[in-house]
């Protein structure tokens, strides 16, 4: 199958957009809704487009792929949480979908209503992907299971301040300033895109959105915020003690 071929299977599987959204207006920004019967049907959709976007689905059935596939859904999970935050929280992850060769990472800015107080935390896959070290962990052992294989994996974990880090108030606003389009036809998808997943609690209103198409601008936003807090991070200034989360959280 052609390149061109590849890609337009892949678009046509990929096209959907998540979106799961209490109805609410805020900052200029209609987000979209739609009544979802239970958190539980809520939960299971999400990870359903987690899982559909993960898979490359153009290559053979390999069964040490098939184990990693699998698996890195659960440690994901883990390592890169989403569903926490104190009052009103952005939290944003994001891993490669196809070659999964790009270091996942996640942040969740949390708005304590006392601005100087306001935090981030950022994780990041250490040296390379956590779905590259899933595979190479299960290659060397491969009767092992995941249980047994997350001590070995790897994830830097930091904490800042508002004061200590100015990216993470300065971020939160712009994400406010965020207008909501809907996704349209002529959008072009990536081979192997970035995969952004977010999740967020603002001014009474709520939303989980996926996205992955780079030029939109969620994902324009959510890089611009890991390379603001990426430069906090330089310094190790904000570095927890356990900056090898090998707990995942």
């Amino acid at each position: 199958m052609d390149k061109k071929s590849r890609l337009s299977r892949h678009s046509e599987r990929s096209r959907t957009h998540f979106a799961f959204s209490t109805p609410t207006q805020r900052g200029g920004r209609a987000t979209e809704s739609r009544n979802l019967s239970s958190i539980a049907t809520k939960a299971a959709l999400f990870c359903a487009a987690l899982a559909l976007l993960c898979s490359s689905g153009f290559s053979q059935s390999d069964p040490a792929r098939d184990w990693t596939d699998k698996h890195f859904l659960a440690a994901f999970e883990d390592f890169f949480p989403t569903r926490t935050g104190e009052g009103d929280f952005i939290a944003v992850r994001a891993h490669q979908s196809g070659s999964n060769q790009a270091l996942e990472f996640s942040f969740i800015l949390e708005n304590t209503q006392d601005p100087h107080a306001n935090r981030a935390t950022l994780r990041e896959a250490q040296g390379i992907s956590l779905y590259q070290q899933l595979a190479a962990l299960h290659a060397k052992d491969p009767e092992k299971s995941y249980v047994g294989l997350k001590p070995d994996l790897k994830v830097e974990t930091w904490t800042f301040t508002a004061a200590q880090c100015p990216a993470v108030q300065a971020q939160y606003n712009a994400f406010e300033n965020i207008q909501f389009v809907r996704p349209r036809d002529e959008d072009e998808v990536e081979e192997n895109p970035i995969v952004y997943e977010i999740n967020e609690t603002v001014a009474g209103g709520s939303s989980q959105v996926i996205e992955f198409i780079s030029t939109r601008a969620i994902p324009r936003w959510a890089v611009a915020t890991h390379a603001a807090l990426r430069a906090c991070a330089e310094p190790d200034q904000g570095r927890d003690s356990s900056a090898s989360d090998k707990k995942g959280s």
